[in-house]
């Protein structure tokens, strides 16, 4: 039996998005799978199949008869840089957890890979420093979001990275498990030999879904390497567009006993990548004409027509509360259209103060981006709501969610889900826990940018991708970057 420490710290930073991120920001409670954890609490993710990585971790290594310690896990919505004082606290806690339970055969810890924070470029590297510095060559392995902007650096500091592997992320808890079949193996064997390659290209990531082409071509390749006897981990790493630093943008890595085969398995993802480089063009629509095309869609089928609004998702950092798609709705007098999560605790509060069935006249939204205007109008309050509720979607399997006070306002035909807590539309249970059925609607519009997918996909008819203003910029060729290294295609 060996003894395994668990932590975490997870942030995906956008460096466009207004405001920095604070450490009250990790300790903001919006569900199971966010906010400040220590000790026991990490524990809780093994009672039942979450969709977070500990819980797979766990589950997996206590299966094998491992003892797990854990230590601190953290986790906020992607916002703003970091700031130094909150990482520098949450590195202490970590490292104090981490030094008072030792000694332990092999650590484990959930990050991201897209972390920001205002001194370091790459704080997931420098957290593997600090960690080192505590147990020195004990076997150390993360799991990373596929949205990680990583470096030889960060490879180079770790014993393994683990990658998810679908987006939407239906396999974090996958991940957890690939991960303590790792370290389980690095106890008992010599170090794996490693591969990295960093790819001089950027990924727009509306077009990288692993539930469409051309990622439906590039993951098999992956899987068939760990199939072969001489690879024994693969990782394709897409990068998060909307990080103003150097090592922006996607990566491949490999494990393997042999040097040969890391080199050749890193090699075939690389270029699996790169031979789909001509497929990735962008096919955005401006609000007024998606919603025009959705209109004229809604009219021959019997199942909603998706409009994304890919760049005010608040999964990569949008503020969730711009209304340009909002106000085309209404200028163009939308059928039964349904739109979501509108984060506004304001506006939340107004109606629940004036209670279900009342008319109210608010300024919605366009609160978070900078010279930005809220859409002014007049709204019934069809239901409000607060308190805990489960997530039914496969992205979200086994969490309870809690975004404070939420209400459904009603404008004409036009329905939208306000929330207390920022976070994106990727499951249908946001919608029915204020009275909406997604499958009755004619139109949905989803702040999200891929994620939706899981458990919007199956019931849409068309998806339709909008280029509406938000603090995500989807092109890469219209990200004002200041770092980036020299060399890459955009």
């Amino acid at each position: 039996m060996s003894r395994f420490a668990v932590g975490g710290f997870l942030h995906e930073t956008n460096t466009f998005a207004p405001g920095k991120t604070g450490f009250t920001d990790f300790t903001l409670v919006t569900g199971d799978d966010s906010g400040l954890k220590t000790g026991a609490e990490i524990l809780e993710f093994r009672k039942r199949e979450m969709n977070v990585g500990p819980s797979g971790f766990i589950r997996k290594a206590e299966a094998s008869g491992h003892e797990v310690v854990p230590l601190v896990w953290t986790s906020a919505q992607p916002s703003g840089t970091v700031t130094d004082e909150a990482f520098n606290r949450i590195m202490d806690l970590l490292l104090a957890a981490l030094a008072a339970n030792g000694p332990y055969d092999g650590v484990f810890l959930d990050l991201h890979g897209a972390m920001v924070v205002e001194s370091y470029e790459d704080p997931e590297t420098e957290i593997g420093r600090r960690v080192r510095q505590v147990i020195r060559d004990t076997p150390l392995v993360a799991a990373l979001d596929l949205h990680g902007n990583i470096t030889q650096e960060c490879v180079d500091v770790f014993s393994g990275l683990v990658g998810y592997r679908t987006y939407p992320h239906v396999d974090i808890y996958e991940t957890g498990e690939r991960c303590a079949v790792m370290l389980d193996y690095l106890v008992q064997h010599p170090p794996l030999k490693k591969a990295f390659r960093k790819l001089p290209i950027l990924l727009a990531p509306s077009m990288m879904s692993t539930m469409t082409e051309p990622c439906l071509s590039i993951y098999p390749v992956l899987e068939g390497l760990e199939k072969d006897a001489g690879v024994f981990s693969a990782t394709i790493m897409h990068g998060f567009l909307p990080s103003d630093i150097a090592q922006v943008g996607p990566s491949v890595w490999a494990y393997a006993a042999d040097q040969q085969d890391a080199d050749r398995a890193a090699d075939a993802l690389e270029k699996a990548l790169l031979d789909h480089e001509a497929e990735l063009k962008l096919n955005l629509l401006q609000p007024d004409e998606a919603v025009r095309q959705a209109i004229q869609k809604s009219a021959h089928t019997e199942k909603p027509v998706i409009l994304a609004d890919v760049q005010d998702n608040p999964g990569g950092g949008g503020t969730s509360d711009t209304v340009w798609i909002l106000e085309a709705l209404v200028r163009q007098n939308a059928p039964d259209t349904a739109l979501g999560l509108m984060y506004d605790p304001a506006a939340a509060a107004v109606a629940h103060a004036a209670g279900e069935g009342a008319q109210i006249t608010l300024d919605l939204g366009g609160k978070g981006m900078p010279g930005h205007k809220p859409f002014h109008g007049a709204f019934t309050v069809e239901k409000v709501t607060s308190g805990n509720f489960e997530l039914t979607g496969p992205m979200n399997r086994g969490i309870v969610a809690n975004l404070g006070k939420m209400a459904q306002l009603r404008t004409g035909n036009v329905r939208v889900v306000v929330v207390s807590g920022r976070t994106q539309a990727n499951d249908q249970a946001y919608f029915r826990r204020v009275g909406v059925d997604p499958t009755k609607m004619k139109i949905l519009v989803l702040k999200s940018t891929n994620h939706y997918r899981a458990d919007f996909q199956p019931i849409a008819s068309e998806i339709l991708v909008v280029d509406a203003p938000g603090a995500i910029i989807e092109d890469p060729a219209k990200i004002p970057y200041t770092r980036i290294r020299s060399g890459v295609r955009k």
